[in-house]
């Protein structure tokens, strides 16, 4: 395949929120990229284009084998570059034909190309995506950081008691089959205990989401110790749990509302070496 001075890079899933302008503290970050716009000189390291106002990007090549990401470089770039370089986010906010002619442009390439380029990414993205924790390989030093640790996330595999559930299936006769349901005493008016809609389990970045009605509040449960409350006010509510950083085995959580109480089955939480 044809080398190309302008590439498409997509980060795997496992990898968003690793890199370094959002894991260092701004202070060790603005030398990093203070660095890397005086190396650039006002000009993007690709395509040549003269500006002030460069973006410091993070190359970073992926070893799926050794489950590894290495930084390679950073540099300076311009903001229409860094839009191909992200072109999956480019599409979602409607400037992928922006885009796609700029990385012709800057290759002087055919739109084949640029399909055949698209292509290969989407399947190194694919293959990428099979792992869940990537190990981060980098000298800081060379970017004028001697000092500085690099500080893996820590976040637990989840295994989800929910998974093979088909949400748009349910009902709240099959939710007594999933959850232990118990009605208010005396009961309420004809409040039922609160239902679960649905249940996504993000294991990229460690993410439960639970959308729910009929509820008042929800709490969590981590080994059977309380670790977190939100209240909803009327209506649908979706609430989110981020595990990163939780030590323990076992979580679940409990919904109240008018009409009772549901309580989920156990989501357990396997330390990343299981992986």
């Amino acid at each position: 395949m044809k080398n190309f001075k302008l590439t498409i890079e997509m980060l795997p899933k496992g990898a968003w929120n690793n890199d370094f302008s959002k894991t260092l503290p701004k202070n060790e970050w603005d030398i990093v990229r203070n660095a890397c716009y005086k190396k650039a000189n006002n000009k993007c390291d690709i395509c040549g284009f003269a500006t002030d106002d460069l973006d410091a990007h993070e190359v970073w090549e992926f070893d799926v084998k050794n489950k590894t990401q290495t930084l390679k470089d950073i540099i300076g770039i311009c903001s229409r570059c860094h839009g191909v370089k992200h072109i999956r986010n480019s599409q979602r906010l409607g400037y992928g034909e922006d885009a796609k002619r700029h990385f012709i442009n800057v290759n002087n390439c055919s739109e084949l190309n640029y399909a055949s380029h698209l292509t290969k990414a989407q399947m190194d993205f694919e293959e990428q995506n099979k792992i869940f924790r990537w190990k981060i390989v980098a000298d800081l030093a060379k970017f004028g950081l001697k000092k500085t640790t690099i500080k893996e996330r820590k976040i637990p595999f989840i295994k989800n008691p929910y998974q093979s559930i088909d949400w748009d299936l349910t009902s709240f006769e099959y939710n007594k089959k999933l959850f232990q349901l118990y009605q208010s005493s005396p009961p309420k008016y004809w409040f039922n205990p609160p239902r679960v809609i649905s249940i996504d389990v993000d294991n990229y970045q460690g993410i439960i989401e639970v959308l729910c009605d009929d509820i008042n509040k929800i709490e969590w449960y981590l080994d059977k110790q309380k670790i977190k409350t939100k209240y909803n006010i009327v209506g649908k509510f979706k609430t989110a749990l981020k595990v990163e950083n939780l030590n323990g085995k076992e979580l679940v959580f409990a919904l109240f509302g008018d009409g009772g109480k549901t309580i989920s089955k156990t989501f357990e939480l396997l330390p990343q070496e299981v992986l």
